[in-house]
């Protein structure tokens, strides 16, 4: 059984920094987001990430570390000063990615948290179900495993950023081409069978797939993440980083499987200051229960 997660929360969140103050009053939540930590940003009077913490505890996970930048300091003080009592489930620790330099090296950042046992990989500007993070908890131990989303399920506001995102294509259940920004994501259907919850399988014809970095991966993956190449660059003037999905392609070309399993929902994602106003009313009508249990976690602070 997993027990470990690491959260990539170390991007500089530079898209998110356009019309910023239109969606956010609060001085020290919005200090954070303009350095950042987008994930401060609070909805019913909640921080993002804790969110997706708190699935993660209702998942049964027992350890967590967040992936930040050494001067990120909204989540240690408020993890430091109120972890313990808001989710005693699960122990949050940090790893630092001194140079952020893309996602593998975000990942090989907790190389000593991961040790010598599987781990999930999750972005925390994105918030992703109880039920899909079980799916990859109940993976056999021996690959790695991932959940790849049917677009049908994302909301229109998800479905217009589809050219950003990196397209699957699968064979007999297994991870064979991840496509980074498609342009044309629907050359890439999916007619396929997927694992599913208890490791079923269900047959998914016709959709567009896509990886929301949502991953289980082998302690293996931090070898892989040491020694990828730096990616080319994706923008005239700005230097290629060392990308994850680089590094699962250099784990499919060793030989190594990734069991893909379908997940069909609406991924709250948190990627330009226009997406807080949509996500906070999808937390609203959606996910009454979570602020209910956080409601109760923050009167006992």
């Amino acid at each position: 059984m997993v027990s470990k997660a690491v959260i990539l929360a170390a991007g500089s969140a530079s898209r998110m920094q356009k019309n910023l103050e239109k969606y956010i009053s609060n001085a020290d939540e919005l200090s954070a987001v303009k350095k950042g930590e987008k994930m401060a940003a609070r909805f019913g009077n909640f921080p993002f990430l804790d969110y997706q913490i708190l699935n993660l505890v209702n998942a049964g996970l027992k350890k967590v570390s967040l992936v930040l930048k050494p001067e990120d300091t909204f989540f240690t003080s408020h993890y430091d000063m109120h972890g313990i009592l808001l989710f005693p489930e699960i122990n949050i620790t940090y790893s630092f990615q001194d140079d952020p330099d893309g996602t593998a090296h975000a990942v090989l950042a907790a190389g000593r948290f991961v040790e010598e046992d599987r781990f999930l990989v999750l972005n925390g500007d994105n918030n992703y179900s109880v039920e899909s993070i079980k799916m990859l908890l109940n993976a056999p131990e021996n690959c790695s495993s991932m959940v790849a989303f049917d677009t049908s399920g994302f909301s229109e506001r998800v479905r217009e950023k589809l050219q950003t995102f990196a397209v699957v294509e699968i064979s007999d259940g297994k991870l064979s081409k991840i496509i980074e920004k498609s342009q044309d994501p629907e050359n890439h259907q999916t007619r396929d069978m997927l694992f599913t919850v208890e490791n079923r399988r269900v047959r998914v014809v016709d959709r567009i797939l896509t990886s929301m970095n949502l991953w289980c991966f082998t302690p293996q993956m931090i070898d892989l993440c040491r020694n990828v190449k730096r990616h080319e660059p994706r923008k005239p003037g700005k230097p290629g980083e060392f990308e994850l999905t680089d590094a699962v392609d250099l784990l499919m070309s060793k030989g190594g499987d990734v069991l893909v399993y379908y997940g069909c929902e609406n991924i709250l994602d948190l990627t330009n200051a226009g997406d807080i106003e949509i996500v906070g009313k999808s937390i609203r009508n959606t996910l009454t229960d979570k602020i209910l249990d956080l409601e109760k976690r923050y009167k006992c602070l």
